[in-house]
């Protein structure tokens, strides 16, 4: 029944303005789902920070529009279900993002100085890493030839953020893939 009332006390303060109230909020258990997080989720501690941070804001929004009046449970516990949310929905985006197939396998294991694939591949996928934007190229070599993060990369090429980044390499890797499958059959072909 404390928790209730903890909850009960926290919307109280919220829907009378006092910001005070979020601000220990969101410190109070700040650490404790960092921690929670980490054993259910791979990702690093900007992930966490960006799922809290929804969680928290959610709760807020959700307390001044009037639509969390009270809670069953505790505060924590709903704040931990909102960011387990946002973290399982990025895990779900990301490996749609992340797939692999042949072309990946390739570029992951290709080394440019030293030919160690199949020649007549390695010929294809230059023609078609030479036919795609300096952009994308630099991208995808950054990334499967230099190993570099997706932070990294981010960095480096001041893109917005790390699913845009995300989302730019597999745009990349599809149209890699797209260039490498129409070299292959017009050579092959021909």
């Amino acid at each position: 029944m404390a928790s209730n009332s903890n909850a009960e006390t926290i919307i109280n303060a919220l829907q009378a303005g006092d910001s005070h109230a979020i601000e220990a909020l969101y410190a109070h258990h700040r650490e404790g789902f960092f921690r929670w997080a980490s054993y259910r989720f791979e990702g690093n501690r900007q992930d966490f920070e960006d799922a809290w941070q929804d969680a928290i804001i959610a709760f807020y929004q959700q307390v001044i529009q009037g639509k969390l009046l009270h809670l069953r449970h505790e505060v924590r516990t709903w704040l931990y279900a909102v960011g387990y949310k946002r973290l399982l929905n990025n895990k779900r985006k990301l490996k749609r993002i992340l797939w692999k197939d042949q072309i990946d396998d390739a570029l992951l294991v290709i080394d440019f100085e030293q030919e160690t694939v199949d020649p007549e591949k390695i010929k294809f996928l230059h023609a078609a890493l030479k036919s795609m934007s300096s952009q994308c190229r630099e991208l995808l070599v950054a990334r499967y030839y230099q190993n570099l993060g997706i932070e990294e990369i981010q960095q480096n090429w001041n893109l917005k953020n790390s699913n845009t980044t995300s989302a730019t390499l597999s745009r990349c890797l599809g149209r890699l893939k797209d260039c490498f499958k129409k070299t292959f059959t017009t050579f092959s072909n021909g």
